[in-house]
């Protein structure tokens, strides 16, 4: 009878380990080569799910993260996830050196915790100055349920992932750098995959604060952002929150990324 209840009672410990597991994320890219026009010019770009930028990670600390990528370029191609600690996982980062790349026609699941992380972040392409025809999109780590955020909630969220354009293809820039020469100074700034466009990329209302998760995703260049009569309220970066200030711009470094509050 005890031998019976000892066996019941490591059987309910079994059961509750497994249901406390942290949850899971999923996603499947489709990684192809589409027409986009970030400085208004069309040209070839890298895109994920027909999308430039990529579609968004969103997930809440500790969550796992899988996402399975199906390369159709024909080239091979690596993901990393700026930012992201890849606690006893670096395999799982996307840089050559820890792992093979994804060879054309083939697929890879990447599986990686956003382990006691929360903020804003990014992936882009690893291999080859992917990274000047696109294949970019942002990564959104809520905090726990349990965890209180410093702010009250925003009326929403928007992206902001913005740096340096050369207007010229990835292989292009590769060869000036493998024959000495210097990419040279970018075309342009784009914004979410647009510049000087006439329609707005988001709507706001009057007195409402919103949340705006700047990232700088280009090669080479800082950039400063501002919004004209609105001072913005640093609330996050670099996957801490920070003593809450207003400022009227802000400098953003190559892979910094903020988050700040509007009204």
């Amino acid at each position: 009878m005890a031998r019976g209840a000892i066996i019941a009672l490591m059987v309910c410990l079994m059961a509750t380990a497994v249901r406390s597991e942290d949850p899971y994320v999923y996603y499947t890219w489709n990684v192809t080569y589409g027409t986009i026009s970030p400085l208004g010019t069309p040209e070839q770009g890298i895109l994920i799910n027909n999308k430039f930028p990529g579609p968004e990670i969103n997930g809440s600390s500790n969550n796992n993260i899988v996402v399975n990528v199906f390369n159709n370029l024909d080239e091979p191609v690596l993901f990393t996830w700026s930012g992201i600690q890849h606690r006893k996982n670096s395999w799982q980062d996307g840089t050559l050196g820890t792992q093979c790349p994804i060879a054309p026609g083939t697929n890879y699941t990447y599986k990686f915790q956003v382990k006691d992380q929360i903020g804003s972040y990014f992936y882009y392409p690893t291999t080859g100055l992917m990274r000047a025809s696109g294949g970019i999109g942002g990564i959104r780590v809520y905090s726990r349920l349990l965890i209180p955020v410093p702010y009250a909630d925003p009326a929403d969220e928007y992206w902001l992932l913005m740096g340096d354009w050369y207007g010229k293809s990835h292989t292009t820039l590769k060869q000036f750098l493998d024959s000495g020469r210097s990419i040279g100074r970018p075309s342009g700034v784009q914004i979410m995959g647009k510049s000087n466009s006439a329609e707005p990329l988001y709507t706001m209302e009057p007195g409402k604060t919103y949340k705006y998760r700047i990232c700088n995703v280009g090669l080479k260049d800082s950039l400063n952002i501002r919004i004209q009569g609105h001072p913005m309220k640093l609330v996050e970066m670099e996957g801490s929150h920070t003593v809450q200030n207003d400022y009227d711009s802000l400098d953003v470094h190559v892979g910094q990324c903020y988050s700040v509050l509007v009204t």
